[in-house]
């Protein structure tokens, strides 16, 4: 699942916050929980920069606290954020599409080169 306007680490992100979300709009996720979700493709600092630059585009509001001590991300989906798995479906969909008009145009190219080759010889 991935959306066009996101990079990479946003999509990565997002998807490990609507697994931890687990259907709630709102929640409490721990830098420790998302990046294990991540497998080591982000640190805390590039989590963190990632968690706010969403947070401008309108997916969520996020709010960092300490919770006994523990450093720990509110986060409660917007709009835009509850829709991302559909905007993602819908992009690969998209792409899908595409992919299969350029390969159909290309052999219909091949076909009409065929085509003239047998008519002029």
């Amino acid at each position: 699942m991935w959306n066009a306007t996101l990079d990479r680490r946003e999509n990565d992100v997002m998807r490990a916050l609507l697994t931890l979300s687990a259907g709630k709009a709102r929640f409490l996720a721990s830098p420790d929980e998302v990046l294990t979700l991540l497998k080591g493709k982000c640190d805390v600092d590039g989590l963190e920069k990632t968690l706010f630059s969403l947070a401008q585009d309108g997916y969520f509001d996020v709010i960092s606290t300490d919770r006994k001590g523990e450093k720990t991300y509110v986060v409660e989906l917007r709009q835009k954020g509850k829709c991302f798995e559909r905007s993602a479906h819908n992009d690969r969909r998209r792409l899908m599409l595409r992919l299969a008009v350029a390969a159909l145009c290309g052999l219909a190219s091949a076909l009409i080169g065929i085509l003239l080759k047998l008519l002029v010889a």
